[in-house]
């Protein structure tokens, strides 16, 4: 025989202990809260932290002669799996349990017990069913959740022809799923614990156990122990209260949503987070070097990364600068272009009101306003959208002697270049920092963009990211590991040791011979 009431009628009960006796709904007191023996006090406990929560359901039954309360949240939980797999089985019992044991044995689906308030509305947080039992001082979460979540896609801030073509979901059951697939070893450990005074978010830190630096571990799990915040909805949350540096505008930690790319990184020592709710996982240590590389590097021939990385290099720089260095060559040093060149471009700028440094600005803020439309805009519009916008708004410039075509052509080279770069954070802050290199080029010519790389190298080289120079291998150098995967990559048979700056446990990553061809003849 089962009874089921809403949460509202439950509080509308009145009852003879004093509500003092009852502990409020914050996570401190509720970490030392016990569960009672006594079903019906737990009950009111219950009630009282999860008031005003309608989608929160009681439900009573009788196993036997004793008397059973489950809790679950209902826009959480499985609610066939939840009938069949609790309701159906204990309702149909005769026999009254003596212990947790015997219950948990009746039960279809899987269960674990805790001690705590604690505990029990993390688990209903995580869609359990939770189970109190007269004359127990534990209780018992039953899985029964079922979460609505998108299916595995193909990367979108990280795309690839070829490799593997999957990438994280908002589920962290799903992603922790995809990674233990790639890594099958009882060295890739999860620990797992939870963020947020209100959204009590799981985080989870993955590492290889074998490989990763102990400390390296130790130094994040206290970086996150310091983390005090009422809510954690998206992993940049972790990223920024856990970054060395946090008014550098460079990432100090990187994100990936490939589980290919995170499992490679793993494998090489470095430790990763995952948030529930985040289709992103962040890596620690970060480099300038791994920035820039693409998981795409090493799923061609070791021949054909080389010179894809010498462009991105390129690219990465030139996105940043190529603007500045126009207005530096129009404005101050134009002797040093090619007399036919400046002819050219002299013509063209001719009947323009305004000065170099002066275009770049209007140029660069259409630019960067059409490229921010078109993310916001649906897919099938946004590209187009922002296509069509800079064609017809540059020819229109053009026309109306606003811009030289000079300054339109440098603009829409830079937003190529930036396009190149595989990070999204780094792209980002080449674009933050193109407006400082343009008001120093106006002002002082290549002087000024001179010292302004020598800040920004000084800047760079001073960075760390836990504990590892941002500039290695470059700085400090390491000339093996600027050999074997740094601006190129070597072949795999030549790649067998993790990178030295990691400090890895195991150095060794690969000990496959160089093939050799038929007959072991040399090659």
């Amino acid at each position: 025989m089962t009874r089921r009431r809403s949460l509202r009628d439950l509080l509308n009960k009145k009852t003879t202990e004093p509500s003092t006796a009852l502990p409020w709904p914050d996570p401190a007191s509720q970490r030392h809260e016990p569960v009672r023996a006594d079903v019906q006090q737990n009950y009111r406990i219950a009630a009282h932290l999860w008031k005003d929560c309608e989608d929160v359901q009681f439900r009573w039954i009788k196993a036997g002669t004793k008397d059973i309360l489950v809790v679950w949240i209902d826009t959480l939980v499985g609610k066939e799996l939840t009938q069949n797999g609790i309701f159906k089985e204990l309702s149909q019992q005769e026999h009254t349990p003596t212990s947790m044991a015997e219950i948990e044995l009746v039960l279809t689906v899987q269960s674990m017990r805790v001690t705590s308030f604690y505990e029990v509305n993390l688990s209903m947080g995580d869609g359990f069913a939770v189970l109190f039992a007269e004359g127990f001082d534990t209780a018992l979460c039953i899985d029964v959740s079922q979460f609505q979540g998108r299916p595995v896609e193909k990367p979108d801030l990280e795309p690839g022809v070829v490799g593997p073509q999957e990438s994280f979901t908002e589920l962290l059951e799903k992603n922790l799923g995809m990674l233990r697939r790639k890594i099958k070893s009882p060295q890739f450990k999860i620990e797992m614990q939870h963020f947020g005074n209100l959204s009590q978010t799981k985080v989870a830190v993955i590492y290889a156990a074998e490989v990763a630096k102990p400390e390296l571990v130790e130094e994040l799990r206290q970086r996150l122990g310091k983390i005090n915040i009422d809510g954690v909805v998206d992993i940049n949350y972790i990223r920024e209260l856990t970054a060395d540096a946090p008014r550098s505008p460079f990432p100090r930690n990187q994100i990936s949503e490939r589980p290919d790319r995170i499992a490679a990184a793993l494998l090489q020592g470095r430790v990763g987070v995952i948030v529930d709710g985040s289709p992103y996982a962040m890596l620690v240590p970060a480099t300038f070097i791994h920035l820039l590389s693409s998981s795409e590097d090493y799923y061609s021939a070791y021949i054909m990364s080389l010179p894809v990385r010498l462009l991105r290099h390129l690219t990465y720089w030139a996105s940043m600068l190529l603007p500045a260095l126009y207005i530096a060559l129009m404005s101050y040093h134009q002797e040093m272009l090619p007399t036919a060149l400046l002819v050219t471009l002299a013509a063209t700028h001719e009947g323009v009101p305004f000065p170099a440094v002066v275009e770049a600005f209007i140029m660069v803020i259409t630019f960067e306003a059409l490229r921010e439309a078109g993310i916001r805009l649906p897919k099938a519009v946004g590209q187009s959208v922002s296509i069509v916008g800079a064609l017809v708004i540059g020819d229109a410039a053009v026309n109306a002697g606003i811009v030289s075509p000079g300054m339109v052509i440098v603009v829409a080279l830079t937003g190529v270049a930036s396009f190149s770069i595989p990070s999204y954070d780094l792209a980002m802050t080449n674009r933050l920092l193109q407006v400082p290199f343009m008001l120093l080029a106006g002002f002082f010519g290549l002087y000024g963009i001179t010292v302004g790389l020598f800040i920004l190298l000084a800047h760079l080289v001073s960075l760390r990211s836990f504990g590892v120079p941002y500039m290695s291998p470059l700085a400090p150098l390491d000339s093996r590991a600027l050999r074997e995967d740094s601006f190129f990559r070597s072949p795999w048979w030549s790649l067998q040791t993790r990178p030295a700056m990691l400090e890895p446990v195991n150095s060794i990553e690969n000990a496959s011979p160089k093939p050799q061809p038929e007959g072991g003849g040399k090659s």
